[in-house]
């Protein structure tokens, strides 16, 4: 029994929801096949179960993030016609404005240029190339992905959905939507192309996966599917909830004994508000201080550079290389606060509602909250209002406001702590959800 994941993108290591169902297939009797890219410069991702097999869409890596450097590389590939993906990342690009665009870039240009060839890893590390319109053997003598009838296979968003099905040959497809592409909010022929695409291979799935319920329904009425066929998973790392506060951040710094530490993680650009809220650091009443960890390498990033001209002296730590999935609950356990804003802008198709409508869907939130770490949100973001009547964080309309929630949640820090693990339990089992994507896949064998 065997299932494809279809991610063409180089963070699998960042996406809780897409580890989570690799593990929870695997550990439900099915051998996954985790199609995805790899990042230039960091290892491979690791999976505990050997029924996991990473198969390599290809290397994404791009030293110079500016602009004039992803215009080369658009410039060298060319966007060959005829390859859905390749559009797909004048969208995302905005995802992403500081350090996420060029990764999302690169990966689609070499998707294009590499003509759908993949390598297949395997857990002690072995790599082979594996054609696949030719199923060459991989894996040293055992079966290539191709070699056996997949149960299903399950398309990640737009692009992968496309790739996923010209990958199931014949079996059932799945739709993981994990961005959101709202024909209401499309103004490119490109796009349009894309969505059109996207609607009719959604129409012939047998499952579709969303975060919650709101996103569930912008996504149904947008594609005209049936609710009976939306699962709802959060996107989040699994349990249980757990505070294991640790002095990480003190040691990799060298912090000042009594500093507490806010942790902004994840991706960087105009969407997240970064700017202002680095700016507003100096503003924060002492001991508080604010670390960014980024997702993808940026310690030659002009966008950070440009960040820390804005951050005051002793006030704003950078964390620029990204770690293993397995090393990143030491770096939330290590913070006093998570902070996370949704900024929505019509700069791009994925900057509107699927930003806006944040939900469920943020990682990064469901990892602070699994930490117990109290979050500050924008009030902005969809997920506002339950964050406020769970009382685990507290939302601010803007940066500014940061300073003032950070002395309300000293002041009743422990309790502030206790309702985010409480809100993770209730709210964030991915386990629990995925329980129903698992009982649809055994359907359909």
């Amino acid at each position: 029994m065997k299932v494809g994941i279809v991610y063409p993108h180089a963070n699998i290591d960042t996406v809780p929801s897409l580890v989570g169902a690799a593990e929870l297939l695997a550990g439900s009797g099915y051998d996954v096949d985790l199609y995805t890219y790899l990042q230039a410069g960091q290892p491979a991702p690791r999976f505990g179960s050997p029924q996991i097999r990473l198969c390599s869409l290809g290397v994404d890596g791009l030293a110079d993030h500016s602009t004039a450097g992803l215009r080369r590389m658009v410039k060298r590939a060319g966007w060959l016609p005829g390859v859905a993906r390749a559009p797909l990342a004048l969208g995302y690009q905005a995802l992403g404005a500081g350090l996420e665009r060029g990764s999302r870039f690169a990966a689609r240009a070499r998707g294009v240029l590499t003509e759908a060839r993949i390598a297949v890893l395997a857990g002690d590390g072995r790599r082979e190339r594996t054609d696949l319109s030719s199923a060459a053997a991989a894996r040293g003598s055992g079966p290539d992905p191709q070699s056996e009838p997949y149960v299903c296979v399950i398309g990640v968003d737009p692009d992968g959905l496309e790739l996923a099905h010209s990958l199931a040959h014949g079996a059932p497809l799945a739709y993981y939507s994990l961005e959101l592409l709202l024909s209401y909010e499309l103004s490119t022929p490109t796009d349009l192309k894309l969505k059109a695409r996207e609607r009719e291979l959604s129409r012939e799935a047998a499952f579709v996966v969303v975060q919650d319920e709101g996103r569930g329904r912008l996504l149904a009425d947008d594609n005209g599917l049936a609710w009976d066929r939306v699962v709802l998973v959060p996107n989040a790392p699994p349990g249980p909830p757990r505070r294991q506060a640790s002095r990480f951040w003190h040691s990799h710094f060298g912090l000042p004994e009594d500093a507490r530490v806010v942790i902004h993680s994840g991706s960087l650009g105009d969407w997240t508000g970064i700017e202002d809220i680095v700016a507003s650091a100096s503003d924060w009443p002492p001991p508080w201080v604010l670390v960014i960890h980024t997702r993808y390498d940026a310690e030659s990033s002009s966008y950070v550079d440009a960040l820390r001209t804005r951050a005051g002296q002793g006030r704003v730590w950078f964390s620029l290389k990204p770690v293993p999935r397995q090393d990143y609950d030491a770096l939330i356990d290590g913070a006093d606060v998570g902070l996370a804003f949704y900024v929505s802008s019509d700069a791009s198709s994925f900057t509107q509602r699927n930003i806006q409508t944040i939900g469920l869907s943020s990682g990064k939130l469901a990892y602070y909250l699994r930490a117990g770490l109290p979050v500050i949100i924008n009030s902005d973001a969809s997920i506002a209002a339950s964050i406020d009547a769970a009382r685990c964080g507290v939302t601010v309309s803007g940066a500014s406001g940061i300073a003032a929630a950070l002395e309300r949640i000293s002041l009743d820090y422990d309790a502030f702590s206790g309702r985010a693990l409480g809100y993770f339990e209730e709210r964030l089992d991915f386990g629990r959800a995925f329980a129903d994507v698992i009982r649809r896949v055994d359907a359909l064998r």
